[in-house]
């Protein structure tokens, strides 16, 4: 195994700079990537990022400049990303679900924007603003091996022909012949405290409103470092070993834990662009990879469908598994319980660690990782996302901002050196959550005895009842999830007069008792549980699982706007209800 150690200051370097000696240093031993069969040598991966920096200077960006990159999990973006830090040049990527109202108020000062051509005319609007010099469409099929390729690209070409008659419209071949001639000086020296990537949060922090977050070149090094500490525990990041990653780029946790950090360390990262839970399923049977990183719900679906393969006389074969994580979003312990029987009746040697990342840290916060074993914690209402990553300070703070013993809960505040460089164009919030050298999560949590942390939610998810008690919306949810005949919970005010409090519940299946049964249990269990004056106005059913978003979490947008399809229930019975919009 390459054990090269760096000894250059974190500040003193490109994020590109120390990526490329770490890339080239295991030689062509293994492939860079994998995409949809097509291997990528560790060569032809730093000969794209230099393509790509020609582009990028050849376009007329410089030092300072900003560049937009909206898409999926590509290897173009990869290149491109990385390209923009050799040159200087920020890459700014929005979350991919804002609306375009808010994509509006994202792309800052970029002259230039690289856009995946199945996402272009969802952000079509914004691209057409004079701002925008030239806009390269990027399509799947480009890095695709044959015949495949042949097959996929005419649909890709048609699907946005209209819009490539305007001048600043090109593909990325058509960028790459040019610009891409540019012979002039390319890598940009490092400076401190440049922001080098704007990367975006999944739409969980300030109340659902995706922030933009500033990342420092040092700060994505020191998390570096971290993690080289972190790897001498059972060695998860194992040279010959395989990655795969779904996530989209934006998703800066996953990007460093499945991609950056992976090829630094000498393993070939399987790339697909689909971030679907049956595409996850399908891929980790096929693929076998050693390291991913998915959310909760992406487990719970795995789980299942291995559950339907052993009914059917088939056990597929997890001994694959390294480093298997759960972050974004966790479940529940009943489920965590099962996806780790699952696991290890399908010969996995290691229990799906659990962990805590934040975009603001550039990743990882807490993990709960043995490189062997079951031994988990299943007692609490919230799982355990483990202890403190090397280099990060962890603490609960109550509201008075008075740090709390073992076992209370309280705000999660972190302490690091790959701390943001602050939220983009957002002082207000860069003064309430960034001081003291804390950044301030505004999730809600606990440490136990041993120093590991339990989350149960974000602190703005609070109703108030008419004598003024604060009752978190998870808390309620957790009480819902003790009914037996409860698989699923979530709690929300709706978007709607009045701010109703309903709840949308995922029934058990085979459950003898009749959905009136239940929903009036429950109903009777909230009269008690919450304080008086305060009500569950009314239930939404939901099949099969709650619905999730791009990124595998929770759509909260989607149930705080759904206004159909509730149930009130008054005196033991059930009558239909549809709230009116503000």
């Amino acid at each position: 195994m390459n054990k090269k150690k760096n000894t250059s200051h974190p500040s003193e370097e490109t994020l590109w700079q120390f990526m490329e000696r770490g890339i080239l240093s295991y030689g062509s031993r293994n492939d860079a990537l994998v995409y949809f069969g097509r291997r990528i040598s560790r060569q032809t991966f730093v000969k794209e990022v230099l393509l790509w920096g020609r582009v990028i200077r050849g376009m007329g960006l410089k030092e300072g400049d900003e560049l937009l990159l909206f898409g999926p999990s590509l290897p173009e973006f990869v290149y491109i990303m990385l390209a923009a830090d050799m040159t200087g040049v920020t890459a700014n990527m929005p979350n991919l679900m804002v609306t375009p109202q808010a994509l509006d108020a994202m792309v800052g000062k970029s002259r230039v924007a690289f856009v995946f051509d199945g996402m272009e005319e969802m952000i079509r609007e914004t691209l057409l603003h004079e701002q925008f010099e030239h806009v390269v469409i990027v399509s799947a099929t480009r890095s695709m091996g044959y015949p495949l390729k042949m097959i996929a690209s005419p649909l890709n070409s048609i699907r946005h022909f209209s819009q490539r008659h305007r001048a600043k419209y090109l593909t990325a071949d058509a960028a790459i012949r040019r610009f891409g001639q540019y012979d002039g000086p390319l890598e940009a020296s490092a400076v401190k405290g440049k922001v080098a990537y704007i990367f975006c949060s999944s739409g969980t922090s300030n109340k659902g409103v995706a922030n933009q977050i500033g990342m420092s070149d040092e700060a994505m090094i020191a998390m570096f470092r971290n993690a080289l500490a972190f790897n001498e525990n059972g060695n998860p990041f194992c040279e010959g070993t395989t990655s795969y990653c779904q996530l989209p780029p934006f998703v800066c946790t996953g990007f460093f834990v499945l991609v950056l950090a992976p090829l630094y360390r000498g393993m070939t990262v399987y790339l697909d662009p689909r971030p679907d839970v049956h595409q996850f399923t399908k891929n980790i049977l096929a693929f076998h990879p050693q390291v991913t990183l998915a959310t909760g719900a992406s487990w719970v679906h795995l789980a299942e469908h291995i559950d339907r393969l052993v009914q059917r006389g088939k056990r597929p074969d997890l001994s694959c598994f390294r480093f298997p994580v759960m972050g974004g979003e966790g479940c529940t312990p009943q489920a965590l319980q099962h996806i780790n029987e699952v696991m290890e009746a399908c010969g996995s040697t290691v229990a799906l660690t659990s962990g805590y990342g934040l975009s603001e840290t550039f990743s990882v916060c807490t993990v709960d990782y043995a490189p062997t074993g079951f031994d988990k914690d299943y007692s609490r209402y919230a799982i355990c996302v483990g202890a403190p990553f090397p280099g990060v300070t962890v603490g609960i703070f109550d509201e008075e901002g008075k740090e709390l013993g073992y076992n209370q809960r309280g705000e999660i505040r972190v302490k690091t050196q790959s701390l943001t460089t602050g939220y983009i164009n957002n002082e207000a919030l860069n003064q309430a959550k960034l001081h003291d050298g804390w950044l301030h999560t505004e999730d809600f949590g606990e440490l136990d005895q041993n120093g590991k942390l339990f989350i149960y939610g974000r602190m703005a998810q609070y109703v108030t009842s008419p004598s003024g008690e604060k009752v978190y919306l998870f808390d309620i949810s957790n009480r819902l999830r003790d009914d037996p005949a409860v698989k699923e919970a979530i709690v929300c005010q709706l978007v709607a007069p009045n701010s109703p409090l309903v709840a949308h519940v995922v029934l058990e299946d085979g459950i003898k008792e009749t959905e009136k049964e239940v929903l009036c249990r429950l109903d009777s269990l909230m009269s008690s549980f919450l304080p008086e004056g305060l009500r569950i106005e009314a239930y939404h059913v939901e099949e099969g699982h709650l619905r999730i978003n791009i990124v595998g979490k929770i759509d909260r947008h989607y149930y705080t706007h759904l206004l159909t399809g509730y149930y009130e229930i008054h005196d033991g019975e059930l009558q239909a209800i549809t709230f009116q919009n503000s």
